[in-house]
């Protein structure tokens, strides 16, 4: 299953690059920090149930940081936003990995690990190259 879902993280990634860039071009940058800061929120919600109650002091710095890095992204530079995504795939590969366990359906760390990677990658490309 998580080969599957690794394919299917960079499958998504893909629609959702091609789509923006396509559909809204010149605002690119501004749906790549909307997405990152919601997608900082994931964790968050998943530690606001009762069963990840517990870990609400690992994962609101978390989420914190990464929503902050969409904001400077915004303001200051692009690559910030990438450095957001880099950091919500490394964290999502803690949970896989069960470093971070805060419940969450198993499936979602892999495709998301890679769905960041190669978002947070052509984030990078676009904005340094």
């Amino acid at each position: 299953m998580t080969t599957t879902m690794m394919i299917t993280g960079a499958a998504l990634a893909a629609t959702f690059i091609a789509g923006t860039h396509f559909a809204l071009t010149g605002h690119e940058l501004e749906v790549f920090a909307l997405f990152l800061a919601l997608t900082s929120c994931v964790y968050g919600g998943a530690a606001l149930t009762p069963a990840g109650a517990r870990f609400v002091r690992i994962e609101l710095p978390f989420v914190i940081t990464v929503f902050i890095s969409a904001i400077l992204g915004l303001v200051f530079s692009p690559v910030w936003i990438a450095v957001g995504y880099f950091l919500h795939g490394g964290w999502d590969v803690l949970h896989h990995v069960n470093k971070v366990e805060t419940p969450i359906v198993r499936w979602f760390p892999p495709l998301c690990a890679v769905f960041d990677a190669v978002v947070g990658g052509v984030v990078l490309a676009w904005w340094l190259f």
